[in-house]
């Protein structure tokens, strides 16, 4: 089964971060390096793809502002995982060799670009950037309009980890409701969010697997608390907003699609000087140390 969630979410206090959340203790992470067009997202679409073929368990992690790219996987039951470590959402080794290494794609692009590409890309990249400035400042305004609250997040520990089901995106908000349905069979509606993260903690307590979801919007606040092997969703009830605040969202959610048009001409630029060649075969490399490994794993523990 594959679990899908966002680690980040364009909110009205800018981007929000979860990245340092992931992948959990024990597991070693690779971490990729590359710019747009590069191949990272493909990258670690054939690695869950195939660890899907083969019946393992997969968590993927959607970018939160095009959800049709993949910003990290990982497959529990070989302790290893991959994250885009670019920006916004920059990694790097706590320990290398230890914790974590790199995977460089880059190193299948011809660069330097020639100057005209590199002034196009230049120009490319500032507009992209900012469009997401006036897409914060239209999610503020929003959060604003909406009425922002105290923050009301549950404390970390024990096996509580944090995931966003929702997030605004180029699409719009896009609520992950296949991953809702799959983790948890029960729904409950809580009285508040303040509730909700004292049940949260609670049941982290227990040592229980705890997956707290931030509001996208305001992640200062719980949007759910998923407890997987209880099969239930504790859910806060839908904030209410108001005409101004949902009309400042779309706004907002059209500035991220241009965002994303402007980032797609940006790898469009660059495609042209990859080898792609040399890199479906390093992938396929990958591919076979990867399930190599697992296998060995798997002989252990017989």
């Amino acid at each position: 089964m594959d679990q899908t969630f966002f680690l980040a979410a364009n909110s009205g206090r800018g981007f929000a971060s979860c990245y340092e959340d992931f992948p959990g203790r024990g597991v070693f992470l690779h971490i990729i390096k590359g710019g747009p067009g590069t191949g990272k997202s493909s990258f670690m679409r054939r690695i869950r793809d195939e660890a899907a073929a083969r019946g393992l368990d997969t968590e993927s992690i959607l970018c939160s502002g095009d959800p049709d790219s993949l910003d990290a996987v990982s497959i529990p039951a070989l302790g290893l995982a991959w994250v885009d470590g670019t920006a916004p959402h920059v990694r790097e080794p706590v320990l290398f060799g230890a914790d974590s290494d790199y995977v460089n794609l880059g190193q299948f692009c011809r660069t330097p670009l020639p100057e005209a590409e590199r002034e196009k890309a230049a120009a490319l990249n500032a507009a992209y950037k900012a469009c997401y400035r006036e897409a914060y400042a239209l999610l503020r305004e929003a959060l604003d309009e909406a009425g922002a609250a105290e923050p009301a997040l549950p404390r970390p520990g024990g096996g509580l980890r944090r995931r966003y089901l929702s997030a605004i995106t180029c699409r719009g908000e896009l609520r992950l409701t296949e991953t809702l349905e799959k983790l948890c069979k029960q729904n409950y509606v809580f009285r508040d969010a303040a509730s909700l993260a004292a049940a949260a903690e609670q049941a982290a307590a227990q040592g229980l697997d705890v997956i707290a979801c931030p509001r996208p919007l305001d992640p200062g606040r719980l949007e759910a608390v998923l407890l997987p092997e209880l099969s239930l969703a504790l859910l806060a009830p839908p904030p209410a907003e108001s005409a101004a605040s949902l009309r400042a969202r779309e706004r907002a959610a059209a500035k991220l699609r241009e965002a994303k048009s402007l980032h797609d001409e940006l790898e469009a630029v660059i495609r042209p000087f990859m080898d792609f060649a040399a890199l479906d075969a390093f992938a396929e490399r990958c591919l076979g140390a990867i399930f190599a490994r697992g296998a060995e794993k798997t002989k252990a523990h017989l």
